[in-house]
């Protein structure tokens, strides 16, 4: 076998061919991924915020909504565990509604975790007549009411309502500061609507509250708020997302104002042409975009019964100037709405991704992940999926959750049989926002150049304000809309006892096993996808969990194409499901999958007796169609996420083969053979990036009935010279070695760059390659 030098440095990989930049710095491993809905039969429930729960004894995550029947409405406040369980059926959960102040008719809308384990504090409106007021509550991490403040309006006959909420300090320090409310007060007497911004002290005590008039805007609405740097970066700002409206058509509202509420700039955006408006925002804190915020929402054709399309802008720090703009389109074209947007960074060292919810035209929630330099498609093949098997949910609502995400709104469909006419709806997602029953979706974005004008709403104070007392009502039913991913016992984990992977049903690496010890080394994971157990390094699963195949008939008269990976869209693929033994060992695992009437492929792994650092991956491809397969192709690629300085690795391309076609080192690269795919030929220890190996091979002409099979390996080993030895031993003369960046003795809980992962292969050589002997 070839022996190894270091070479110049690998370029890194742009941001914006990530294929699933999802993943967050997780240090612990979080629940498996479920889809839950939560209220009684009586009770119409939609909820229209969630957040990850961190201060709270036990975690989990926390979810506000209103429920409603034909005399009452009610908040509900929804604790539930890392695995969906609420109502008290796992310590620390329960399910609660509350009559705000003790009125018939209340709602929430908006809700953040307090610091300091000061519990939960929730807002929306409490009505009374025709009027209502906008409330804050502060309830204690059992659910318990702490203190009730109700907010008096400038005008007695005013309908308020408070629509979001945050707490101060988030970006500085540790959230401890002072909570801030946003929402709108319409005065049907005057024909118009005010923005409103309230701080409360962590007592309920209203520390200022100030309407405001957007002039020459008659409607000005406030519906989210976040916290954002200032221009000296010493102080924050409050920036508020909303529309305004003056005329025949609304127009999406940027606002910024200082932490006392004194407006700092304002900008509304959009043409004639179509309604704008923004529903969500977050700040960013990347360091290419630490300062900047992102807007979410919609754009909408004036005429009746016009569909929205997602509009997403990105303003710069201490500004009110776009930086960036993007229109979204369904690809069958149905109308569909963001209403929510989270940050997901720190995957790479370099920008992360968006992560946007909301709620396909009135049938199906949705996400989608977004390139924050442009808000376009965050990679090749958009990272798109729809949420609930009934086509009647909505999704409102996103936060971070560890290395996952949690999303919130509501479901139609009464799956128990119960009568049940509405229930919260609640998803937990992996890394890459699937659920064992989300579906894959292709929505695309484009960017668009919209006119901005500057305004300037006007403050006036409102001094009034009253505490109130809450007596919450217990309220409990919840159950699975979609079983937690995986079962219990992780079928599809193997290993020889060296070398463990995770299999799909698909032929893919990286399942769930929540029962694992996450993998050691920065961005552990209880995904497994390739780990040598005598470190419990993992190179597959961390980050964006980007390894798969993809099989293709290149002959232009008649092309066929399929691909299958978790991170990635999967597409004309059927599995059957996996096949494992029963009883120990478990150590192989075949996988069977047909693409159209074209193609069966089988994947088996197996142990090989020559070496214990490689798995035997044995490939069959039959032709079940009536046509010869004139150019079969076959592609397999891996992101190696090289611990313990995870993301930073070097890669080797090395040997030959008359099958091999193309080759390259970005693990993102798409898995569809029939795309145009890069190659740059072998290398030795190219890096320091987040890299990969991706290889296409031409496998020649395939009858009808006829079967072609060859042999690939993957595996790992503690160094360099025994994954070479392993790879020589089973005649793998062409292959590709993922290294970490790593100087030998540092620690893995904080390991030090250096030259021993590429020259030595300590602690961890991970290694893929093709049998040519």
């Amino acid at each position: 076998m070839d022996t190894k030098g270091l070479t110049r440095r690998g370029l890194r990989r742009c941001a914006a061919t990530l294929a699933a930049g999802l993943l967050l710095a997780a240090p612990l491993a979080q629940a498996q991924n479920f889809e839950t809905y939560y209220g009684q039969p009586e009770w119409r429930d939609a909820a229209e915020d969630v957040k990850s729960v961190a201060q709270c004894p036990g975690g989990g995550s926390v979810t506000v909504a209103t429920r409603r029947n034909g005399s009452s409405d009610q908040v509900l406040i929804t604790r539930m565990d890392d695995n969906g369980v609420s109502d008290g059926a796992a310590p620390g959960t329960w399910q609660r509604a509350y009559p705000i102040a003790g009125a018939k008719f209340s709602s929430g809308l908006g809700i953040v975790e307090l610091g300091e384990r000061r519990g939960f504090a929730v807002t929306g409106t409490v009505r009374a007549g025709d009027s209502s007021r906008i409330y804050v509550m502060n309830v204690d991490c059992a659910g318990n009411p702490v203190w009730t403040t109700v907010l008096e309006n400038a005008d007695g006959t005013a309908i308020a309502t408070g629509r979001d909420l945050i707490q101060s300090g988030a970006l500085t320090s540790s959230a401890t500061g002072d909570i801030v409310v946003v929402g709108d007060e319409v005065v049907p007497s005057q024909g118009r609507t005010f923005g409103r911004i309230v701080r409360l002290g962590l007592g309920g005590n209203v520390i200022w509250d100030q309407r405001y008039d957007g002039r020459e805007w008659p409607s000005l609405q406030f519906r989210a708020v976040t916290e954002n740097l200032a221009a000296t970066g010493a102080f924050t700002d409050l920036v508020v997302a909303g529309g305004a409206s003056g005329g025949d058509l609304r127009k999406a509202l940027m606002f910024r104002t200082d932490a006392n509420g004194a407006p700092v700039c304002a900008t509304t955006l959009g043409d004639e042409r179509e309604h704008r408006d923004f529903y969500g925002l977050t700040a960013l804190l990347s360091r290419g975009y630490s300062g900047d915020t992102v807007l979410v929402g919609e754009a909408r054709g004036p005429a009746e019964g016009a569909l929205p399309r997602p509009y997403l802008a990105r303003f710069g720090r201490a500004s009110c100037d776009p930086k960036a703009q993007a229109d979204w389109y369904a690809p069958d074209k149905q109308g569909f709405t963001a209403f929510d947007v989270v940050e997901a960074r720190n995957i790479d060292g370099n920008d992360g991704a968006l992560a946007v919810a909301g709620t396909i035209y009135g049938t199906q929630g949705f996400s989608f992940a977004a390139n924050p330099a442009d808000l376009r498609q965050y990679a090749a093949g958009p990272l798109a999926r729809l949420y609930g098997n009934e086509k009647r949910e909505a999704i409102y609502a996103i936060d971070r959750k560890g290395d996952r995400f949690v999303l919130a709104g509501y479901t139609g469909a009464d799956r128990d049989g119960s009568g049940d006419p509405q229930d919260v709806y609640f998803v937990q997602s992996d890394p890459v926002l699937k659920t064992r029953c989300a579906q894959d979706w292709l929505p695309e974005g484009m960017g668009v150049d919209l006119p901005y004008k500057d305004t300037r709403p006007e403050p006036k104070r409102i001094d009034k304000w009253s505490a109130a007392g809450t007596e919450p009502i217990v309220a409990s039913d919840w159950k699975y809309a979609c079983e937690r991913d995986p079962p219990n016992g992780c079928p599809g984990v193997i290993d020889n006892g060296t070398v463990m992977l995770g299999v799909h049903d698909a032929g893919y690496l990286n399942i769930e096993c929540p029962a694992i010890k996450p993998s050691m080394g920065l961005y552990g994971t209880s995904l497994v996808g390739l780990r040598l157990m005598s470190t419990n390094g993992e190179a597959s699963a961390p980050g964006a969990p980007c390894e798969g195949w993809g099989v293709a008939n290149a002959d232009p008269a008649l092309p066929i194409t399929a691909h299958a990976s978790r991170c990635g869209t999967t597409a004309n693929v059927v599995a059957a499901p996996l096949t494992v033994q029963p009883t120990a060992p478990f150590d192989r695992a075949t996988s069977t999958v047909t693409v159209g009437s074209t193609f069966r492929i089988v994947h088996r792994f197996i142990p090989t007796a020559a070496t214990p650092f490689l798995y035997r991956v044995e490939v069959s491809i039959q032709n079940i169609g009536r046509s010869t397969v004139k150019d079969l192709r076959y592609t397999r690629g891996i992101d190696y996420d090289v611990p313990p300085n995870t993301f930073s690795e070097y890669i080797t391309l090395a040997g030959t083969s008359p099958l091999l076609v193309g080759w390259n080192n970005n693990g993102f690269t798409s898995l569809d053979p029939l795309a145009v795919h890069p190659t740059t030929g072998a290398m030795t220890d190219n890096g320091p990036g987040d890299l990969g190996s991706h290889m296409d091979f031409r496998l020649g002409s395939l009858a009808p009935g006829a079967t072609r099979s060859f042999v690939t390996y993957y595996g790992a080993a503690p160094t360099e010279q025994q994954a070479l030895n392993a790879l020589s031993s089973v005649g793998a003369g062409l292959y590709s070695l993922g290294q970490p960046n790593y100087l030998n003795g540092s620690p893995w809980t904080a390991p030090i760059p250096g030259p021993d992962g590429p020259l030595l292969g300590v602690p961890n050589t991970f290694m893929y390659g093709l049998q040519t002997k």
